[in-house]
């Protein structure tokens, strides 16, 4: 049912994003390039799911550079307060292996760690039209479906989405 071969995947074919991504960027909005539209896809393994079954050549990777934050709050005998701190590396790998789980359970291979995931968007579509393509598509699935059901319906709907006019 995986896609678990040895030849190359779409995380090992990703082409490097074109130029400098914003530091900061809503997942849900476009980032425009010179090489297209993009959008970036959350560390979860939901969007990992996504853009890992478009089609690969949309797929691309930046390494990331950035020091991410945590928000902590904390409750002593003053009272209760906030801080940020610095996500550590145990924080970053649980993150990773929860999406990289949701990927081996629905048969996809891993993503390497390190990266920030973009995906051009195709034609003048943005990320709403691809989550109400997908949500349309799974929407006549059993409600108790293993997401690995879900797969093939996604594939083909992405692929559509992808298709060249």
């Amino acid at each position: 049912m995986g896609d678990t071969s040895a030849a190359p995947n779409a995380w090992d074919t990703a082409a490097p994003f074109p130029g400098s991504p914003p530091d900061i960027s809503d997942r849900r909005h476009t980032i425009d390039t010179p090489a297209g539209r993009y959008w970036e896809l959350s560390e979860s393994g939901w969007d990992a799911m996504l853009g890992y079954l478009a089609s690969p050549a949309t797929l691309a990777r930046y390494g990331e550079t950035r020091q991410h934050q945590v928000e902590v709050t904390v409750s002593d005998g003053s009272g209760e307060r906030t801080l940020f701190v610095p996500r550590t590396a145990d924080d970053q790998a649980i993150i990773d292996e929860a999406a990289n789980s949701y990927l081996r359970d629905v048969g996809l291979p891993e993503r390497p760690t390190g990266y920030r995931w973009f995906q051009r968007l195709p034609n003048d579509l943005t990320v709403k039209d691809i989550d109400e393509a997908v949500y349309e598509a799974i929407k006549h699935l059993p409600l108790d479906h293993h997401p690995a059901e879900a797969v093939p319906t996604i594939r083909a709907a992405l692929e559509e989405l992808h298709r060249e006019p």
